[in-house]
């Protein structure tokens, strides 16, 4: 596991937001799981199987966040797989890893075995009346690209040409579905009623630096407060090199401002236009190539604003200018 998905591990792993998740997700945005029905469960699954020699050989597999829902009578397990680049053999992967936490409640259950079996039930190593506690994996996607891989079993079949053969082969082995939270491009992003709306909405326009710094600043009075965790998962969710060479560790607070930490994205649009004004051959050199990046930024920012419906006195906030400077601004852009 990457650095990354380790911090994005980190902040699901509230149950506030976890919870959020899968209401989200399977219910709707309806509160059905609350956060305190939640309760961590061994993210390390075992299992004992022979070699083709006969020699017993122990399986592990490491899960990135799975939780107990015990609500009254039901109890389920609720899984989630972090993926920053998409994965070819995801339906497979979620199948072995689910499969492995059925046979390690089988195993649990065999410990506990009553000493009176029925030689069936012994010979399954399984009761009769036992029964298993459901597994439901979400796969959490956030990378860039749009996801292209197999979304069922099914999928990752070779089905041949022949179509008899095809309707054989789908109708008898049987298929494992995954569930993708492509969360770059999820609709209905007011189902969710945590920060995850917030960090969603950020995601879907952070491939573009003017939609971001705009958002961003839209939604500042959360983005100026962000605990350790929030900063440490928006830095891997931007895959931002300033973000995570900054030590945040060493400024001791409880409270982060990623508004101010996200100069550093705005400044490369800055140094794009010193680098374009030097290729254009402009005379004055780094100074106007720098006042070149700035201007065209802020042009950029304020039409990406107007478009957006924000008043002139928010578009002036965000750049800084004055509501004179403003209207010159969009003047020239229009």
């Amino acid at each position: 596991m990457g650095q990354a998905d380790v911090n994005v591990n980190l902040w699901l792993k509230d149950t506030k937001r976890f919870a959020d998740l899968f209401n989200a997700i399977l219910f709707q945005g309806k509160a059905v799981i609350l956060p305190e029905n939640l309760h961590p469960s061994p993210e390390t699954t075992a299992v004992s199987l022979q070699d083709a020699q006969g020699k017993n050989v122990v399986k592990k597999q490491y899960r990135d966040i799975i939780m107990n829902w015990q609500d009254q009578a039901v109890l389920m397990l609720l899984a989630v797989e972090s993926q920053t680049a998409i994965h070819y053999a995801a339906p497979l992967k979620v199948m072995l890893y689910d499969s492995m936490e059925y046979a390690e409640q089988v195993r649990v259950k065999w410990k506990e075995r009553p000493p009176r079996l029925s030689s069936a039930e012994f010979l399954s190593r399984f009761q009769k009346n036992d029964k298993l506690i459901p597994v439901i994996t979400l796969i959490f996607y956030y990378g860039t690209e749009e996801w292209d891989g197999p979304l069922e079993l099914h999928q990752m079949f070779d089905l041949g040409t022949e179509k008899k053969h095809a309707e054989l082969m789908k109708k008898y082995p049987p298929n494992y579905h995954i569930n993708l939270v492509d969360v770059r491009r999820l609709k209905n992003l007011e189902s969710f009623q945590s920060d995850l709306q917030i960090i969603f909405g950020m995601l879907q326009c952070s491939q573009d630096k003017y939609a971001l710094r705009t958002y961003v600043a839209s939604h500042k009075d959360y983005f100026q407060k962000l605990d350790l965790e929030t900063y440490h998962a928006l830095a891997a969710f931007l895959n931002s090199r300033q973000l995570m060479e900054i030590n945040v560790e060493k400024e001791e607070k409880e409270e982060l401002d990623m508004c101010k930490a996200l100069e550093d994205i705005y400044n490369d649009g800055v140094q794009d236009g010193m680098e374009q004004g030097r290729r254009s051959g402009i005379a004055e050199g780094e100074a106007h190539g720098k006042e070149l990046g700035i201007a065209s930024q802020k042009k950029e920012v304020a039409l990406q604003m107007q478009k957006l419906g924000y008043p002139l006195d928010a578009i002036a906030a965000v750049l800084m200018e004055s509501l004179d400077s403003v209207l010159k601004i969009l003047a020239v852009v229009g």
